[in-house]
């Protein structure tokens, strides 16, 4: 089996799966301003994939992301469910129109970025094939344990090298892409990948982070996809196998394990804990479902489920009932402003240069609002994640949909089609997809000043140090004849 990366979507098939959806909304009784505001919702969102190149581009890359997990698994998941799209939200009229504006604006900035887009993007050539075997475990090696190192020049170095540290994720792209195409296609992994994944996995088990445990199942995918491999009947059934297991399982674990651990829970405790937890996975399952169920209709921050009854993780592959809750106190006229921007410019500037620099936990300011509770408790560290369309609308309405939106996605867009080019070529292009696959639904419109100020400096550190200063850590390591040992 071919594994697929796809490149565009056919129109007539996008609008036969519009057409089916709004009919089934509609049976299901939804109004029909929301079953049309999702059709043009989806064929907006077919033709800006299209434009920005697919997969193939950084653009068309945030369109997939920002579609299918802010809304289209939400309503489809809906669907599916027998329950009409717009019930459980205070404010569906403004929702579905804030959604089908923040595509038709992010169409335009896709269409307009790529006039400026470069036959081959700055990076993307940069590492010559024969020194991405040694690049590969260089990053890995220094990535893992280069901290150490690190930390003997000072606090703020540290600090620095933790901000841009994806040496770990981009070593294994850099190594799977080194067998699939030094192999010719018979075999895609290393002994170096395996053991850089495993690593990844216990520590973002160890700190409960759901990110942390996906990236790296993400990072082997993602080559696999991008250059093609053929996956046997075994290697197919495997994937799936490790899939299940990480959504049916660790998910839970990590968000139910989170809850358990603190900011003084010790490194020690932080394990007898996560020992517990793994040692009984059903167990650790149950009590997340538990605790999800018990939380849905009484969360103190005003928040409710977009399902009749709890559905778990699938509540958290949408972001429709979250931004519904920001766009109903916008409408009733606590419209934030702009600050937000402004500190998002501001976090451009290195700490080290500007030690004092404002900031703040927009999230943590926005559910507080949501709930009515604007003192907070007390409460200053929690964060809620909302899709950039929720954010952009609270800070200026609809000035913010039409104009700061657009704006910023094309500078972002433009930024990265410039430094990458297709995305497919080079390891740090598909390191950006992972960066983009995060901040496009749950970034919010501020996150997008991150994608073309510092997540432009991590892709840019991850490759200067991949071609300059890995592939001289891995030959004092291996020696001058290293040579590959696959799995």
């Amino acid at each position: 089996m071919r594994s697929p990366y796809p490149e565009r979507v056919p129109i007539n098939r996008a609008a036969l799966f519009a057409s089916a959806l709004f009919i089934v909304q509609a049976l299901e009784g939804t109004p029909l301003y929301f079953c049309a505001g999702c059709t043009i919702f989806i064929l907006l969102a077919a033709l800006a994939f299209n434009a920005g190149g697919g997969l193939t581009r950084a653009s068309g890359v945030y369109v997939f992301f920002y579609s299918v997990m802010v809304v289209l698994i939400g309503i489809c998941y809906k669907a599916y469910l027998g329950e009409p799209a717009q019930s459980n939200l205070v404010d569906p009229r403004t929702d579905i129109e804030a959604y089908v504006g923040s595509m038709l604006s992010m169409y335009g900035a896709v269409t307009l970025s790529r006039l400026f887009s470069r036959p081959r993007g700055l990076l993307e050539d940069v590492l010559k094939e024969a020194d991405m075997h040694r690049a590969s475990i260089g990053c890995m090696l220094f990535g893992a344990f280069g901290m150490v190192g690190v930390a003997m020049l000072g606090t703020g170095f540290r600090t620095a090298f933790s901000q841009v540290n994806l040496l770990v994720p981009v070593g294994i792209i850099i190594g799977i892409m080194y067998e699939i195409r030094s192999s010719g296609g018979s075999r895609c992994t290393n002994i170096f990948v395996v053991l850089a994944t495993l690593y990844s996995l216990v520590m973002g088990m160890l700190g409960f982070s759901k990110q942390g445990m996906i990236l790296p199942i993400f990072c082997w995918l993602l080559p696999i996809c991008a250059l093609r491999y053929r996956l046997s009947f075994v290697q197919v059934l495997s994937s799936l196998a490790i899939i299940f297991i990480v959504f049916y399982y660790l998910v839970p674990y990590s968000q139910y394990g989170r809850g358990q651990v603190s900011q003084d829970t010790t490194s020690g405790e932080r394990m007898e804990i996560a020992f517990a937890l793994l040692s009984h996975p059903n167990e650790t399952r149950r009590l997340f479902l538990q605790s999800e169920e018990e939380q849905a209709y009484k969360d103190i921050r005003g928040f409710g489920s977009y399902y009749n009854k709890p559905q778990g993780f699938w509540e958290r592959l949408q972001f429709v009932s979250v931004d519904d809750g920001l766009n109903n106190v916008t409408d009733q006229g606590h419209v934030f402003g702009l600050l937000p921007v402004a500190y998002g410019f501001a976090n451009i500037v290195p700490h080290f240069l500007w030690p004092n620099k404002p900031g703040a936990n927009l999230g943590n300011m926005y559910g507080h609002e949501i709930s009515g509770d604007m003192e907070g408790q007390g409460d200053v560290t929690t964060g809620i994640s909302f899709s950039p369309t929720g954010e952009a609308y609270h800070l200026a309405k609809w000035a913010g949909i039409f104009a700061l939106a657009p704006l910023l996605w094309f500078t972002a867009f433009t930024a990265l089609d410039i430094l990458l080019g297709d995305i497919r070529r080079s390891p740090w292009g598909l390191l950006a997809v992972a960066i983009i696959s995060h901040v496009a639904p749950e970034g919010g419109i501020v996150g997008t000043i991150g994608l073309f100020s510092f997540d432009v400096e991590v892709l840019i550190f991850c490759a200067l140090f991949s071609v300059w200063f890995a592939p001289m850590l891995a030959a004092a390591i291996l020696g001058p004849s290293s040579q590959t040992v696959s799995a």
